[in-house]
Formats: structure tokens, C-alpha cells, sequence
């Protein structure tokens, strides 16, 4: 296997997670809920889920007030940092993925994780998370996965030059550490490869970022000039430019997508373990 360090190219600090929270609640407006896979009587009835790179914990903290007989596990790297008392059938734990999941084999009813793509190497997802998802999950266990793609469907032809460059330094960060651009079009097929599930379905939406007079539209806006500026120190040598040059790029990219818009494309999918 590869080098077990995170390959994540944002810091994990206060801001990412204020972003983190953001993003949770541009996905829960576009997609209309936490999940896709069919597990609300499973969760109503009691359940044991498990949601891999947790980061601020807010997606569990939602389903543990919604889902009161069931008890949610958060793994990260970072540890978790509550504003309020964390509730009595919530537990965070500060671990590694990539060094196995510190779990027996079965022990889940549902295993939830998003927007990894910058965690894993592309082997890494084969030979390291899939297996794990696969293996802490009871039979008939469902795990269910989301991702994002880099490259935004922007809404003209005429695209923004500044808006192009950024995008393409993210991509090639990406390129850079092994890491897919495209997840979201990658995980349907993770599930799929090894037969180690049925009932396999995948829902994609192309949620607006920009102009759309949609509340969502505003936060897809909001998201991108965050993950700038969080990724600024890591984008400004692979694009050779000075900090004032990034700002003012940033903030072209910016008015471009507040005025021209975008859509940005996730993909959930989701499986029942054999």
C-alpha cells in the first residue's frame, strides 16, 4: 500500500470548519435531505451508523436530534470541536482512515462518507477505504458515498480567464497528490467493482452556484471563495503568482460566478452490502 499522510490540501482549522458547516447546508437544500440510501426505518428503529471523515460533525448532530434510537459515530483526522453539549448518543473519534478502521467486521448499519476525494490517493480508494467501508458494515449493511467534481459546468462559453486559472490550479493540486478531480463520477463504480453489494443506485444533481435567485446559489458562491482562500497557500506557488496577485484573481473569479454562474455537480451513491 501507499503512504498512509492525508493527502488534504485545505486546512483544517476554524474557517474549514465553518466552511465544512456551509457546504453541509448547500448539499442538504440541493439534495433536500442528509441522505439517499433507504435506511429511515433502519435509523427510526435504532441503528448503529458511522460517518467516515466527519469533519465538523454537523451531519451527524442533525441525524442524532432527528434519530434519537439510533447511535452515530464521527471519525477525522482533526478532532471535533462542539459549540454544545454533544448528545448522549453521538460519539467523535480522532483517527486515521487510512490506517484501517478501528472497528470489528459487522458492526454497522449504515457507514456514511463524503467528499474525500482530496483524503485518498486514487489506489487508496480500492485498496484501502472501500475494503474497510465494506468490511465494518453488517450484512446487508448499506454504505453510501458522496462526491463532488472540480470542474464547475460553468453557465456561458465565455468563460473567465481568472476563473479557468483557479480552477485548473485546483485540478492540478489534485493531479499533484494522485487525487481525483471527477470523484463524483468515480464512486457509483467503486461500489460496483467486487461484488460486495446489491441495490446499487446513484442519484446526481448539478446544484447552481451563482445567479440562479436561489438561496442555494448564494451559498455555492460563498463555498468557492472560501475553499480559495483556504487553499491559497497551497495554490499560490503551483500557479507562480504573488499574494496580491491571487487576490485579485480571486476576487474575478468571484464576480464571474456571482454574475454568470455555474453548476457544480455531486453524485450520491449508495449499495447494500452482501
Amino acid at each position: 500500500m501507499s503512504s498512509k499522510k492525508s493527502n488534504y490540501n485545505i486546512q483544517n482549522d476554524t474557517k474549514e470548519r465553518e466552511r465544512l458547516d456551509l457546504q453541509h447546508t448547500f448539499i442538504k437544500h440541493g439534495f433536500n435531505g442528509n441522505f439517499a440510501a433507504p435506511v429511515d426505518q433502519i435509523l427510526r428503529s435504532g441503528a448503529r451508523v458511522l460517518d467516515v471523515g466527519c469533519g465538523s460533525g454537523i451531519w451527524i448532530l442533525e441525524l442524532a436530534e432527528e434519530y434519537p434510537n439510533s447511535h452515530f459515530i464521527g471519525i477525522d483526522m482533526a478532532p471535533v470541536v462542539l459549540k454544545d453539549k454533544q448528545p448522549d448518543n453521538v460519539e467523535f473519534i480522532t483517527h486515521n482512515v487510512l490506517h484501517g478502521l478501528p472497528f470489528e467486521d459487522n458492526l454497522f448499519d449504515y457507514v456514511f462518507a463524503r467528499f474525500l476525494t482530496g483524503a485518498y490517493k486514487k489506489n487508496q480508494w480500492k485498496e484501502i477505504a472501500i475494503p474497510e467501508y465494506t468490511r465494518v458494515a453488517k450484512s446487508t449493511g448499506w454504505v453510501e458515498l458522496m462526491e463532488c467534481d472540480i470542474m464547475l459546468k460553468c453557465n456561458s462559453k465565455d468563460n473567465s480567464k481568472e476563473f479557468d486559472l483557479l480552477i485548473k490550479a485546483l485540478v492540478d493540486l489534485g493531479d499533484a497528490s494522485n487525487t481525483y478531480s471527477n470523484a463524483a463520477s468515480e464512486v457509483k463504480g467503486f461500489l460496483e467493482e467486487g461484488n460486495r453489494y446489491n441495490n446499487i443506485n446513484s442519484l446526481e444533481k448539478r446544484l447552481p452556484v451563482g445567479p440562479m435567485g436561489e438561496k442555494v446559489a448564494d451559498m455555492g458562491v460563498e463555498d468557492f471563495q472560501k475553499i480559495w482562500k483556504l487553499c491559497k497557500t497551497f495554490l499560490i506557488p503551483l500557479m507562480q503568482v504573488s499574494e496580491e496577485e491571487y487576490d485579485a484573481i480571486c476576487e474575478s473569479a468571484n464576480q464571474y460566478l456571482k454574475t454568470i454562474g455555474a453548476k457544480w455537480v455531486f453524485l450520491r451513491a449508495w449499495g447494500q452490502k452482501v
